[in-house]
């Protein structure tokens, strides 16, 4: 049989191979450099979030300083030009959520810089409503960001797909050609068309599973240098979407600047501790930890100092908690720690232990400070003891740290001494 049709048959379909591939090179490339840019406007919506969460706690604590008020001003302006900025990136990368909600504030931080200017009140700014739903703009960006991911990773695994169709149509198609006059020639290309046919039957449906397949059941010695490079690559993609994948979790459930867990993970694991205990009588114990005096010393050493000694707060909470324990940074300077199966007394003990290590611990200018250190106060609540639900033991724990703040600071109250006592407290903590 003459080789010429199946020649030129071979050389058709490396074009069509070369120009798919072509296409697939700058269509996976698009949608490459587009997650690229998804990713970095959701990290950069952390660093508007950051800053308005700053302007929130200026205006909240020193609105009447000039000092502050300009620096409020310039904050304000600098997330106006972000603002725009985003509303340009979003429209580009197909984010109409994130493009309007910018539009929209930028007339309330307009507002917001007005009654600034004219010296009105400005108690009553929408900032905390803002920072609200900014945290849903930042969850669908997530969303967006795992989208544009999952989206490369789908793209990828179908080129591979075409690929492996193509080389085995090619391998098929030459193998019936040629098999009548050289069959011993041929053997070796039948059997590899088997083993894929074979590999294709048997792949699992996880993508990393797959290629630990390939790894195992293609061996370099029997394939061609084509197919081990498509095994390599397989193997290499995988590991960087679990990366990814990983990393992406992390930013989830952690706290930037603490590396504790953010409030978001530590209420879904109370909400479902809290119906376990419930469903099976058992207990579990939170508690709210604040740093005493902690404005005063931001005010006096500068917040990249008041950061350290958060950092360094949030490693001694981290070691002494239990494997079992879910310690979170709560919000500011505060803290709170989940205790799943833990009755109030073995809850107040590890809390006590934790205020004596961290009483002793040296932090940085701590002896200008009224007693000469760095301490804190906790509050402690149980359920069923002391709540009905999981937010009500918040609200409690709450109450008993308030009133160990009331009562001198650097100690640490359990919500029952309350109750015994017929107290209710409420108020503003410094």
């Amino acid at each position: 049989m003459s080789l010429r049709p199946v020649v030129l048959t071979g050389i058709l379909f490396a074009f069509l191979l070369l120009g798919g591939t072509a296409g697939f090179i700058v269509y996976q490339g698009n949608l490459q450099k587009r997650a690229d840019e998804v990713q970095m406007i959701y990290k950069d919506l952390f660093d508007f979030r950051s800053t308005l969460t700053l302007i929130d706690q200026q205006l909240s604590l020193a609105p009447d300083r000039p000092e502050v008020l300009q620096e409020i001003i310039q904050n304000i302006k600098l997330l106006q030009f972000r603002s725009v900025n985003f509303q340009s990136r979003a429209g580009k990368n197909r984010m109409p959520e994130l493009a309007s909600w910018m539009k929209s504030r930028q007339l309330v931080l307009e507002k917001l810089l007005t009654d600034i200017d004219m010296k009105k009140g400005i108690a009553g700014n929408n900032i905390p409503l803002m920072i609200l739903e900014l945290d849903d703009v930042i969850l669908q960006a997530a969303i967006d960001v795992r989208l544009a991911n999952n989206r490369v990773h789908d793209v990828v695994q179908l080129f591979f797909f075409i690929v492996f169709a193509v080389l085995m149509v090619i391998i098929i198609s030459a193998g019936w050609l040629i098999v009548n006059n050289y069959r011993q020639t041929v053997m070796p290309l039948n059997q590899l068309a088997e083993k894929l046919r074979m590999l294709n039957e048997e792949l699992p449906e996880s993508f990393h599973d797959t290629a630990e397949e390939v790894k195992k059941n293609i061996r370099r010695k029997e394939f061609s240098s084509d197919v081990n490079q498509i095994t390599d690559s397989i193997v290499r993609f995988c590991q960087n979407i679990e990366l990814k994948n990983k990393k992406l979790d992390e930013l989830f459930i952690k706290d930037e600047k603490t590396d504790l867990y953010n409030y978001r993970h530590f209420k879904d694991h109370l909400i479902v501790d809290v119906a376990r205990a419930k469903r099976f009588n058992e207990k579990v114990s939170i508690t709210m930890i604040d740093i005493d005096r902690f404005k005063a010393y931001n005010d006096a050493n500068g917040h990249v100092a008041g950061d350290i000694v958060l950092e360094k707060m949030a490693g001694i909470i981290r070691e002494e908690c239990r494997d079992a324990d879910i310690p979170a940074r709560f919000g500011g300077e505060e803290f709170a720690v989940l205790f799943p199966r833990t009755d109030g007394v073995e809850a107040t003990e590890i809390v006590e232990r934790l205020r004596n290590i961290i009483g002793v611990e040296p932090f940085y200018h701590e002896k200008e400070l009224p007693g000469g250190q760095l301490t804190i106060s906790a509050g402690v609540a149980t359920y069923p003891d002391d709540a009905v639900d999981w937010y009500s033991l918040i609200n409690n724990a709450d109450k008993a740290l308030y009133r160990a703040k009331q009562t001198g600071r650097n100690k640490v109250v359990h919500f029952r001494d309350l109750e015994e006592k017929g107290e209710k407290s409420t108020g503003n903590r410094q």
